[in-house]
Formats: C-alpha cells, sequence, structure tokens
C-alpha cells in the first residue's frame, strides 16, 4: 500500500499535535504492530502442514451402499 507524501505528512502533524504521553502510546502501538507483522512473517515461514493420521480398517464390503436410503431407510420421504 503506497502512502503519498502529504498522507504522510497529515499524520506526521496529527501525531505532533498529541500532549507527550499520547505520542509515547502511539509510539507503543507502531511498535507493536511492527513486533506482530514480523511474528506473522515468521510464523508463516516455519509453519509446517497438517498431517493427518490415516487408520486402516481394510476394505469395504462388496456391494455396500452409502446411500441414506440403504442405511437409514427411506419413510417414504
Amino acid at each position: 500500500m503506497a502512502i503519498s507524501k502529504q498522507d504522510t505528512q497529515a499524520l506526521i502533524d496529527k501525531i505532533r499535535s498529541l500532549p507527550t504521553d499520547r505520542i509515547a502510546e502511539v509510539e507503543d502501538f507502531v511498535d507493536f504492530l511492527k513486533m506482530r507483522m514480523e511474528q506473522q512473517a515468521t510464523a508463516s515461514k516455519t509453519k509446517k502442514p497438517l498431517v493427518f493420521p490415516v487408520v486402516s480398517v481394510g476394505k469395504w464390503p462388496e456391494g455396500m451402499s452409502l446411500h441414506r436410503e440403504d442405511m437409514y431407510g427411506d419413510d417414504g420421504r
């Protein structure tokens, strides 16, 4: 996302207009945002793929149907 010089200057002017204690809060928040971005970048690089266990139950019985009607009956639906 590109920020224009006017937008940057407007943000700087807003920060300068704040009381000193609020400027410290803005600085803390900016530091927090930078830290979170770095953590997300690191996490996405080191994220391992999910490995799900595979349980073999053998072959399906010959002629087995998984249709709802065959498993539960039709009940006139």
